[in-house]
């Protein structure tokens, strides 16, 4: 905080930090609450903790992080990266609400992950940072990394644990099968389909 005075909207940034910190405190313990089977099983106790968890997300830790980014350590490529991460738990809380709501809970599962995937940034990176000034990394290039490494390994590894990325590696080779195959043959799908009845005949 120090480093970063004066600043041009002090006020507005100081009010940022603390609902931000309080926001994070209440909501990152509450995730991981409700990711336990104990709560999971109790519908009621989930439901209602989850809403005041994704009030808590969307109306306090993602708008103050939205202001405290604009004047982040590391210029506007750090600012970037907070704010990606910031929209991917805006969006994917949105989602999970309305998955559970449809009776969606893999798709809601899925999104709550992605949303613990990004809380958790905050714990990972500053461990990078850590590490970075041990080694005598300079600073301001481990800034970057120990931001965006987190950011954007944590949702690949939440793709790689829910399978999505697999699937859609599977779906991509199985349309590659049926259309660009009998492409290299000089042949239409529909009319490989139409030789392969006829020699059935």
């Amino acid at each position: 905080m120090l480093e970063k005075m004066p600043l041009r909207f002090e006020h507005l940034w100081l009010t940022s930090l603390r609902v931000h910190v309080t926001a994070a405190l209440l909501s990152l313990p509450m995730c991981i609450v409700l990711m336990t089977r104990i709560i999971q099983r109790r519908p009621k106790i989930h439901r209602w903790l989850g809403r005041v968890a994704g009030l808590t997300l969307l109306f306090g830790l993602v708008p103050s992080g939205a202001v405290l980014a604009f004047d982040a350590k590391g210029g506007k490529f750090v600012t970037a990266g907070f704010l990606l991460s910031g929209a991917i738990v805006m969006w994917q809380t949105v989602s999970g609400v309305l998955a559970a709501r449809r009776g969606d809970l893999r798709t809601h599962r899925h999104a709550m992950q992605h949303v613990f995937a990004q809380m958790s940034v905050a714990v990972t990176s500053r461990a990078m940072l850590i590490g970075f000034d041990f080694a005598g990394v300079d600073p301001d290039l481990a800034y970057v990394v120990a931001l965006w490494v987190p950011v954007l390994g944590s949702a690949l590894v939440v793709e790689l644990i829910s399978g999505s990325i697999g699937d859609r590696i599977s779906s991509f080779i199985e349309r590659t099968r049926r259309e660009i195959v009998p492409l290299a043959l000089g042949l239409r799908p529909r009319a490989l389909v139409r030789s392969a009845n006829r020699i059935g005949r």
